[in-house]
């Protein structure tokens, strides 16, 4: 069985192969008649050798990523793009590859993950995954899966950054012409430009339709 069914089956994999020979439609205003579902679903990581309080477990609790979720349905309505939230539940991951997250590498909970060593429940469209640290960055998103990152004590909210990682997963690169929106680096700004919106709507349709 090929690592790309693997993943697909457990909702980890997005197509990077025919990006940029696909054109982007021009989507249009976005309003609530055109709300547009993509599911996620929401992991905290934990130590398996150890309790949920453990030296590289995340710190965070179900409660926490319920609220989290919740806030960020309200930055991606300005997109017309409903989250619907579906796993919210820990997982235990070996240390090592905790060890290795915390170092901004993924590739040991890609493998594990492939092999059938973390369990992951009930996957979705696109999956955040809650951990202690993650490098020396806020979050980040995988570059060849629908998967994103997001450490304990991020230095901005944790709805943006959360929001900020799907952004790129729908298609956004970074922006540096304002501080006030999404996808500019490092600050709480929320806000997504009229072609941010279209780019954005264009990802989640491809995800849906399974061309990404």
């Amino acid at each position: 069985m090929s690592v790309r069914y693997l993943l697909l089956s457990l909702g980890l994999f997005a197509s990077a192969c025919s990006i940029s020979t696909v054109s982007e439609p021009a989507i249009g205003p976005a309003d609530e008649d055109d709300s547009i579902s993509l599911s996620v679903s929401l992991y905290i990581v934990d130590e398996a050798a150890g309790t949920p309080n453990a030296q590289l477990s995340s710190a965070r609790n179900v409660a926490d990523l319920e609220a989290v979720a919740e806030r960020m349905q309200r930055i991606w309505s300005a997109a017309a793009i409903d989250l619907s939230i579906g796993t919210i539940t820990r997982i235990k991951v070996a240390p090592g590859i905790i060890a290795d997250l915390a170092t901004g590498d993924t590739s040991s909970f890609l493998d594990a993950a492939v092999a059938g060593d973390i369990p992951i429940p009930g996957p979705s469209s696109i999956n955040g995954f809650y951990v202690r640290r993650i490098g020396s960055a806020n979050g980040l998103a995988h570059l060849g899966a629908r998967i994103f990152f997001v450490a304990d004590d991020p230095s901005v909210h944790d709805e943006r950054v959360s929001s900020h990682e799907i952004g790129h997963i729908l298609g956004l690169p970074h922006t540096l012409l304002d501080q006030e929106r999404l996808m500019f680096s490092g600050t709480n700004g929320m806000e997504l430009s009229d072609r941010e919106i279209d780019v954005a709507r264009f990802g989640a349709t491809r995800i849906l339709d399974g061309s990404r």
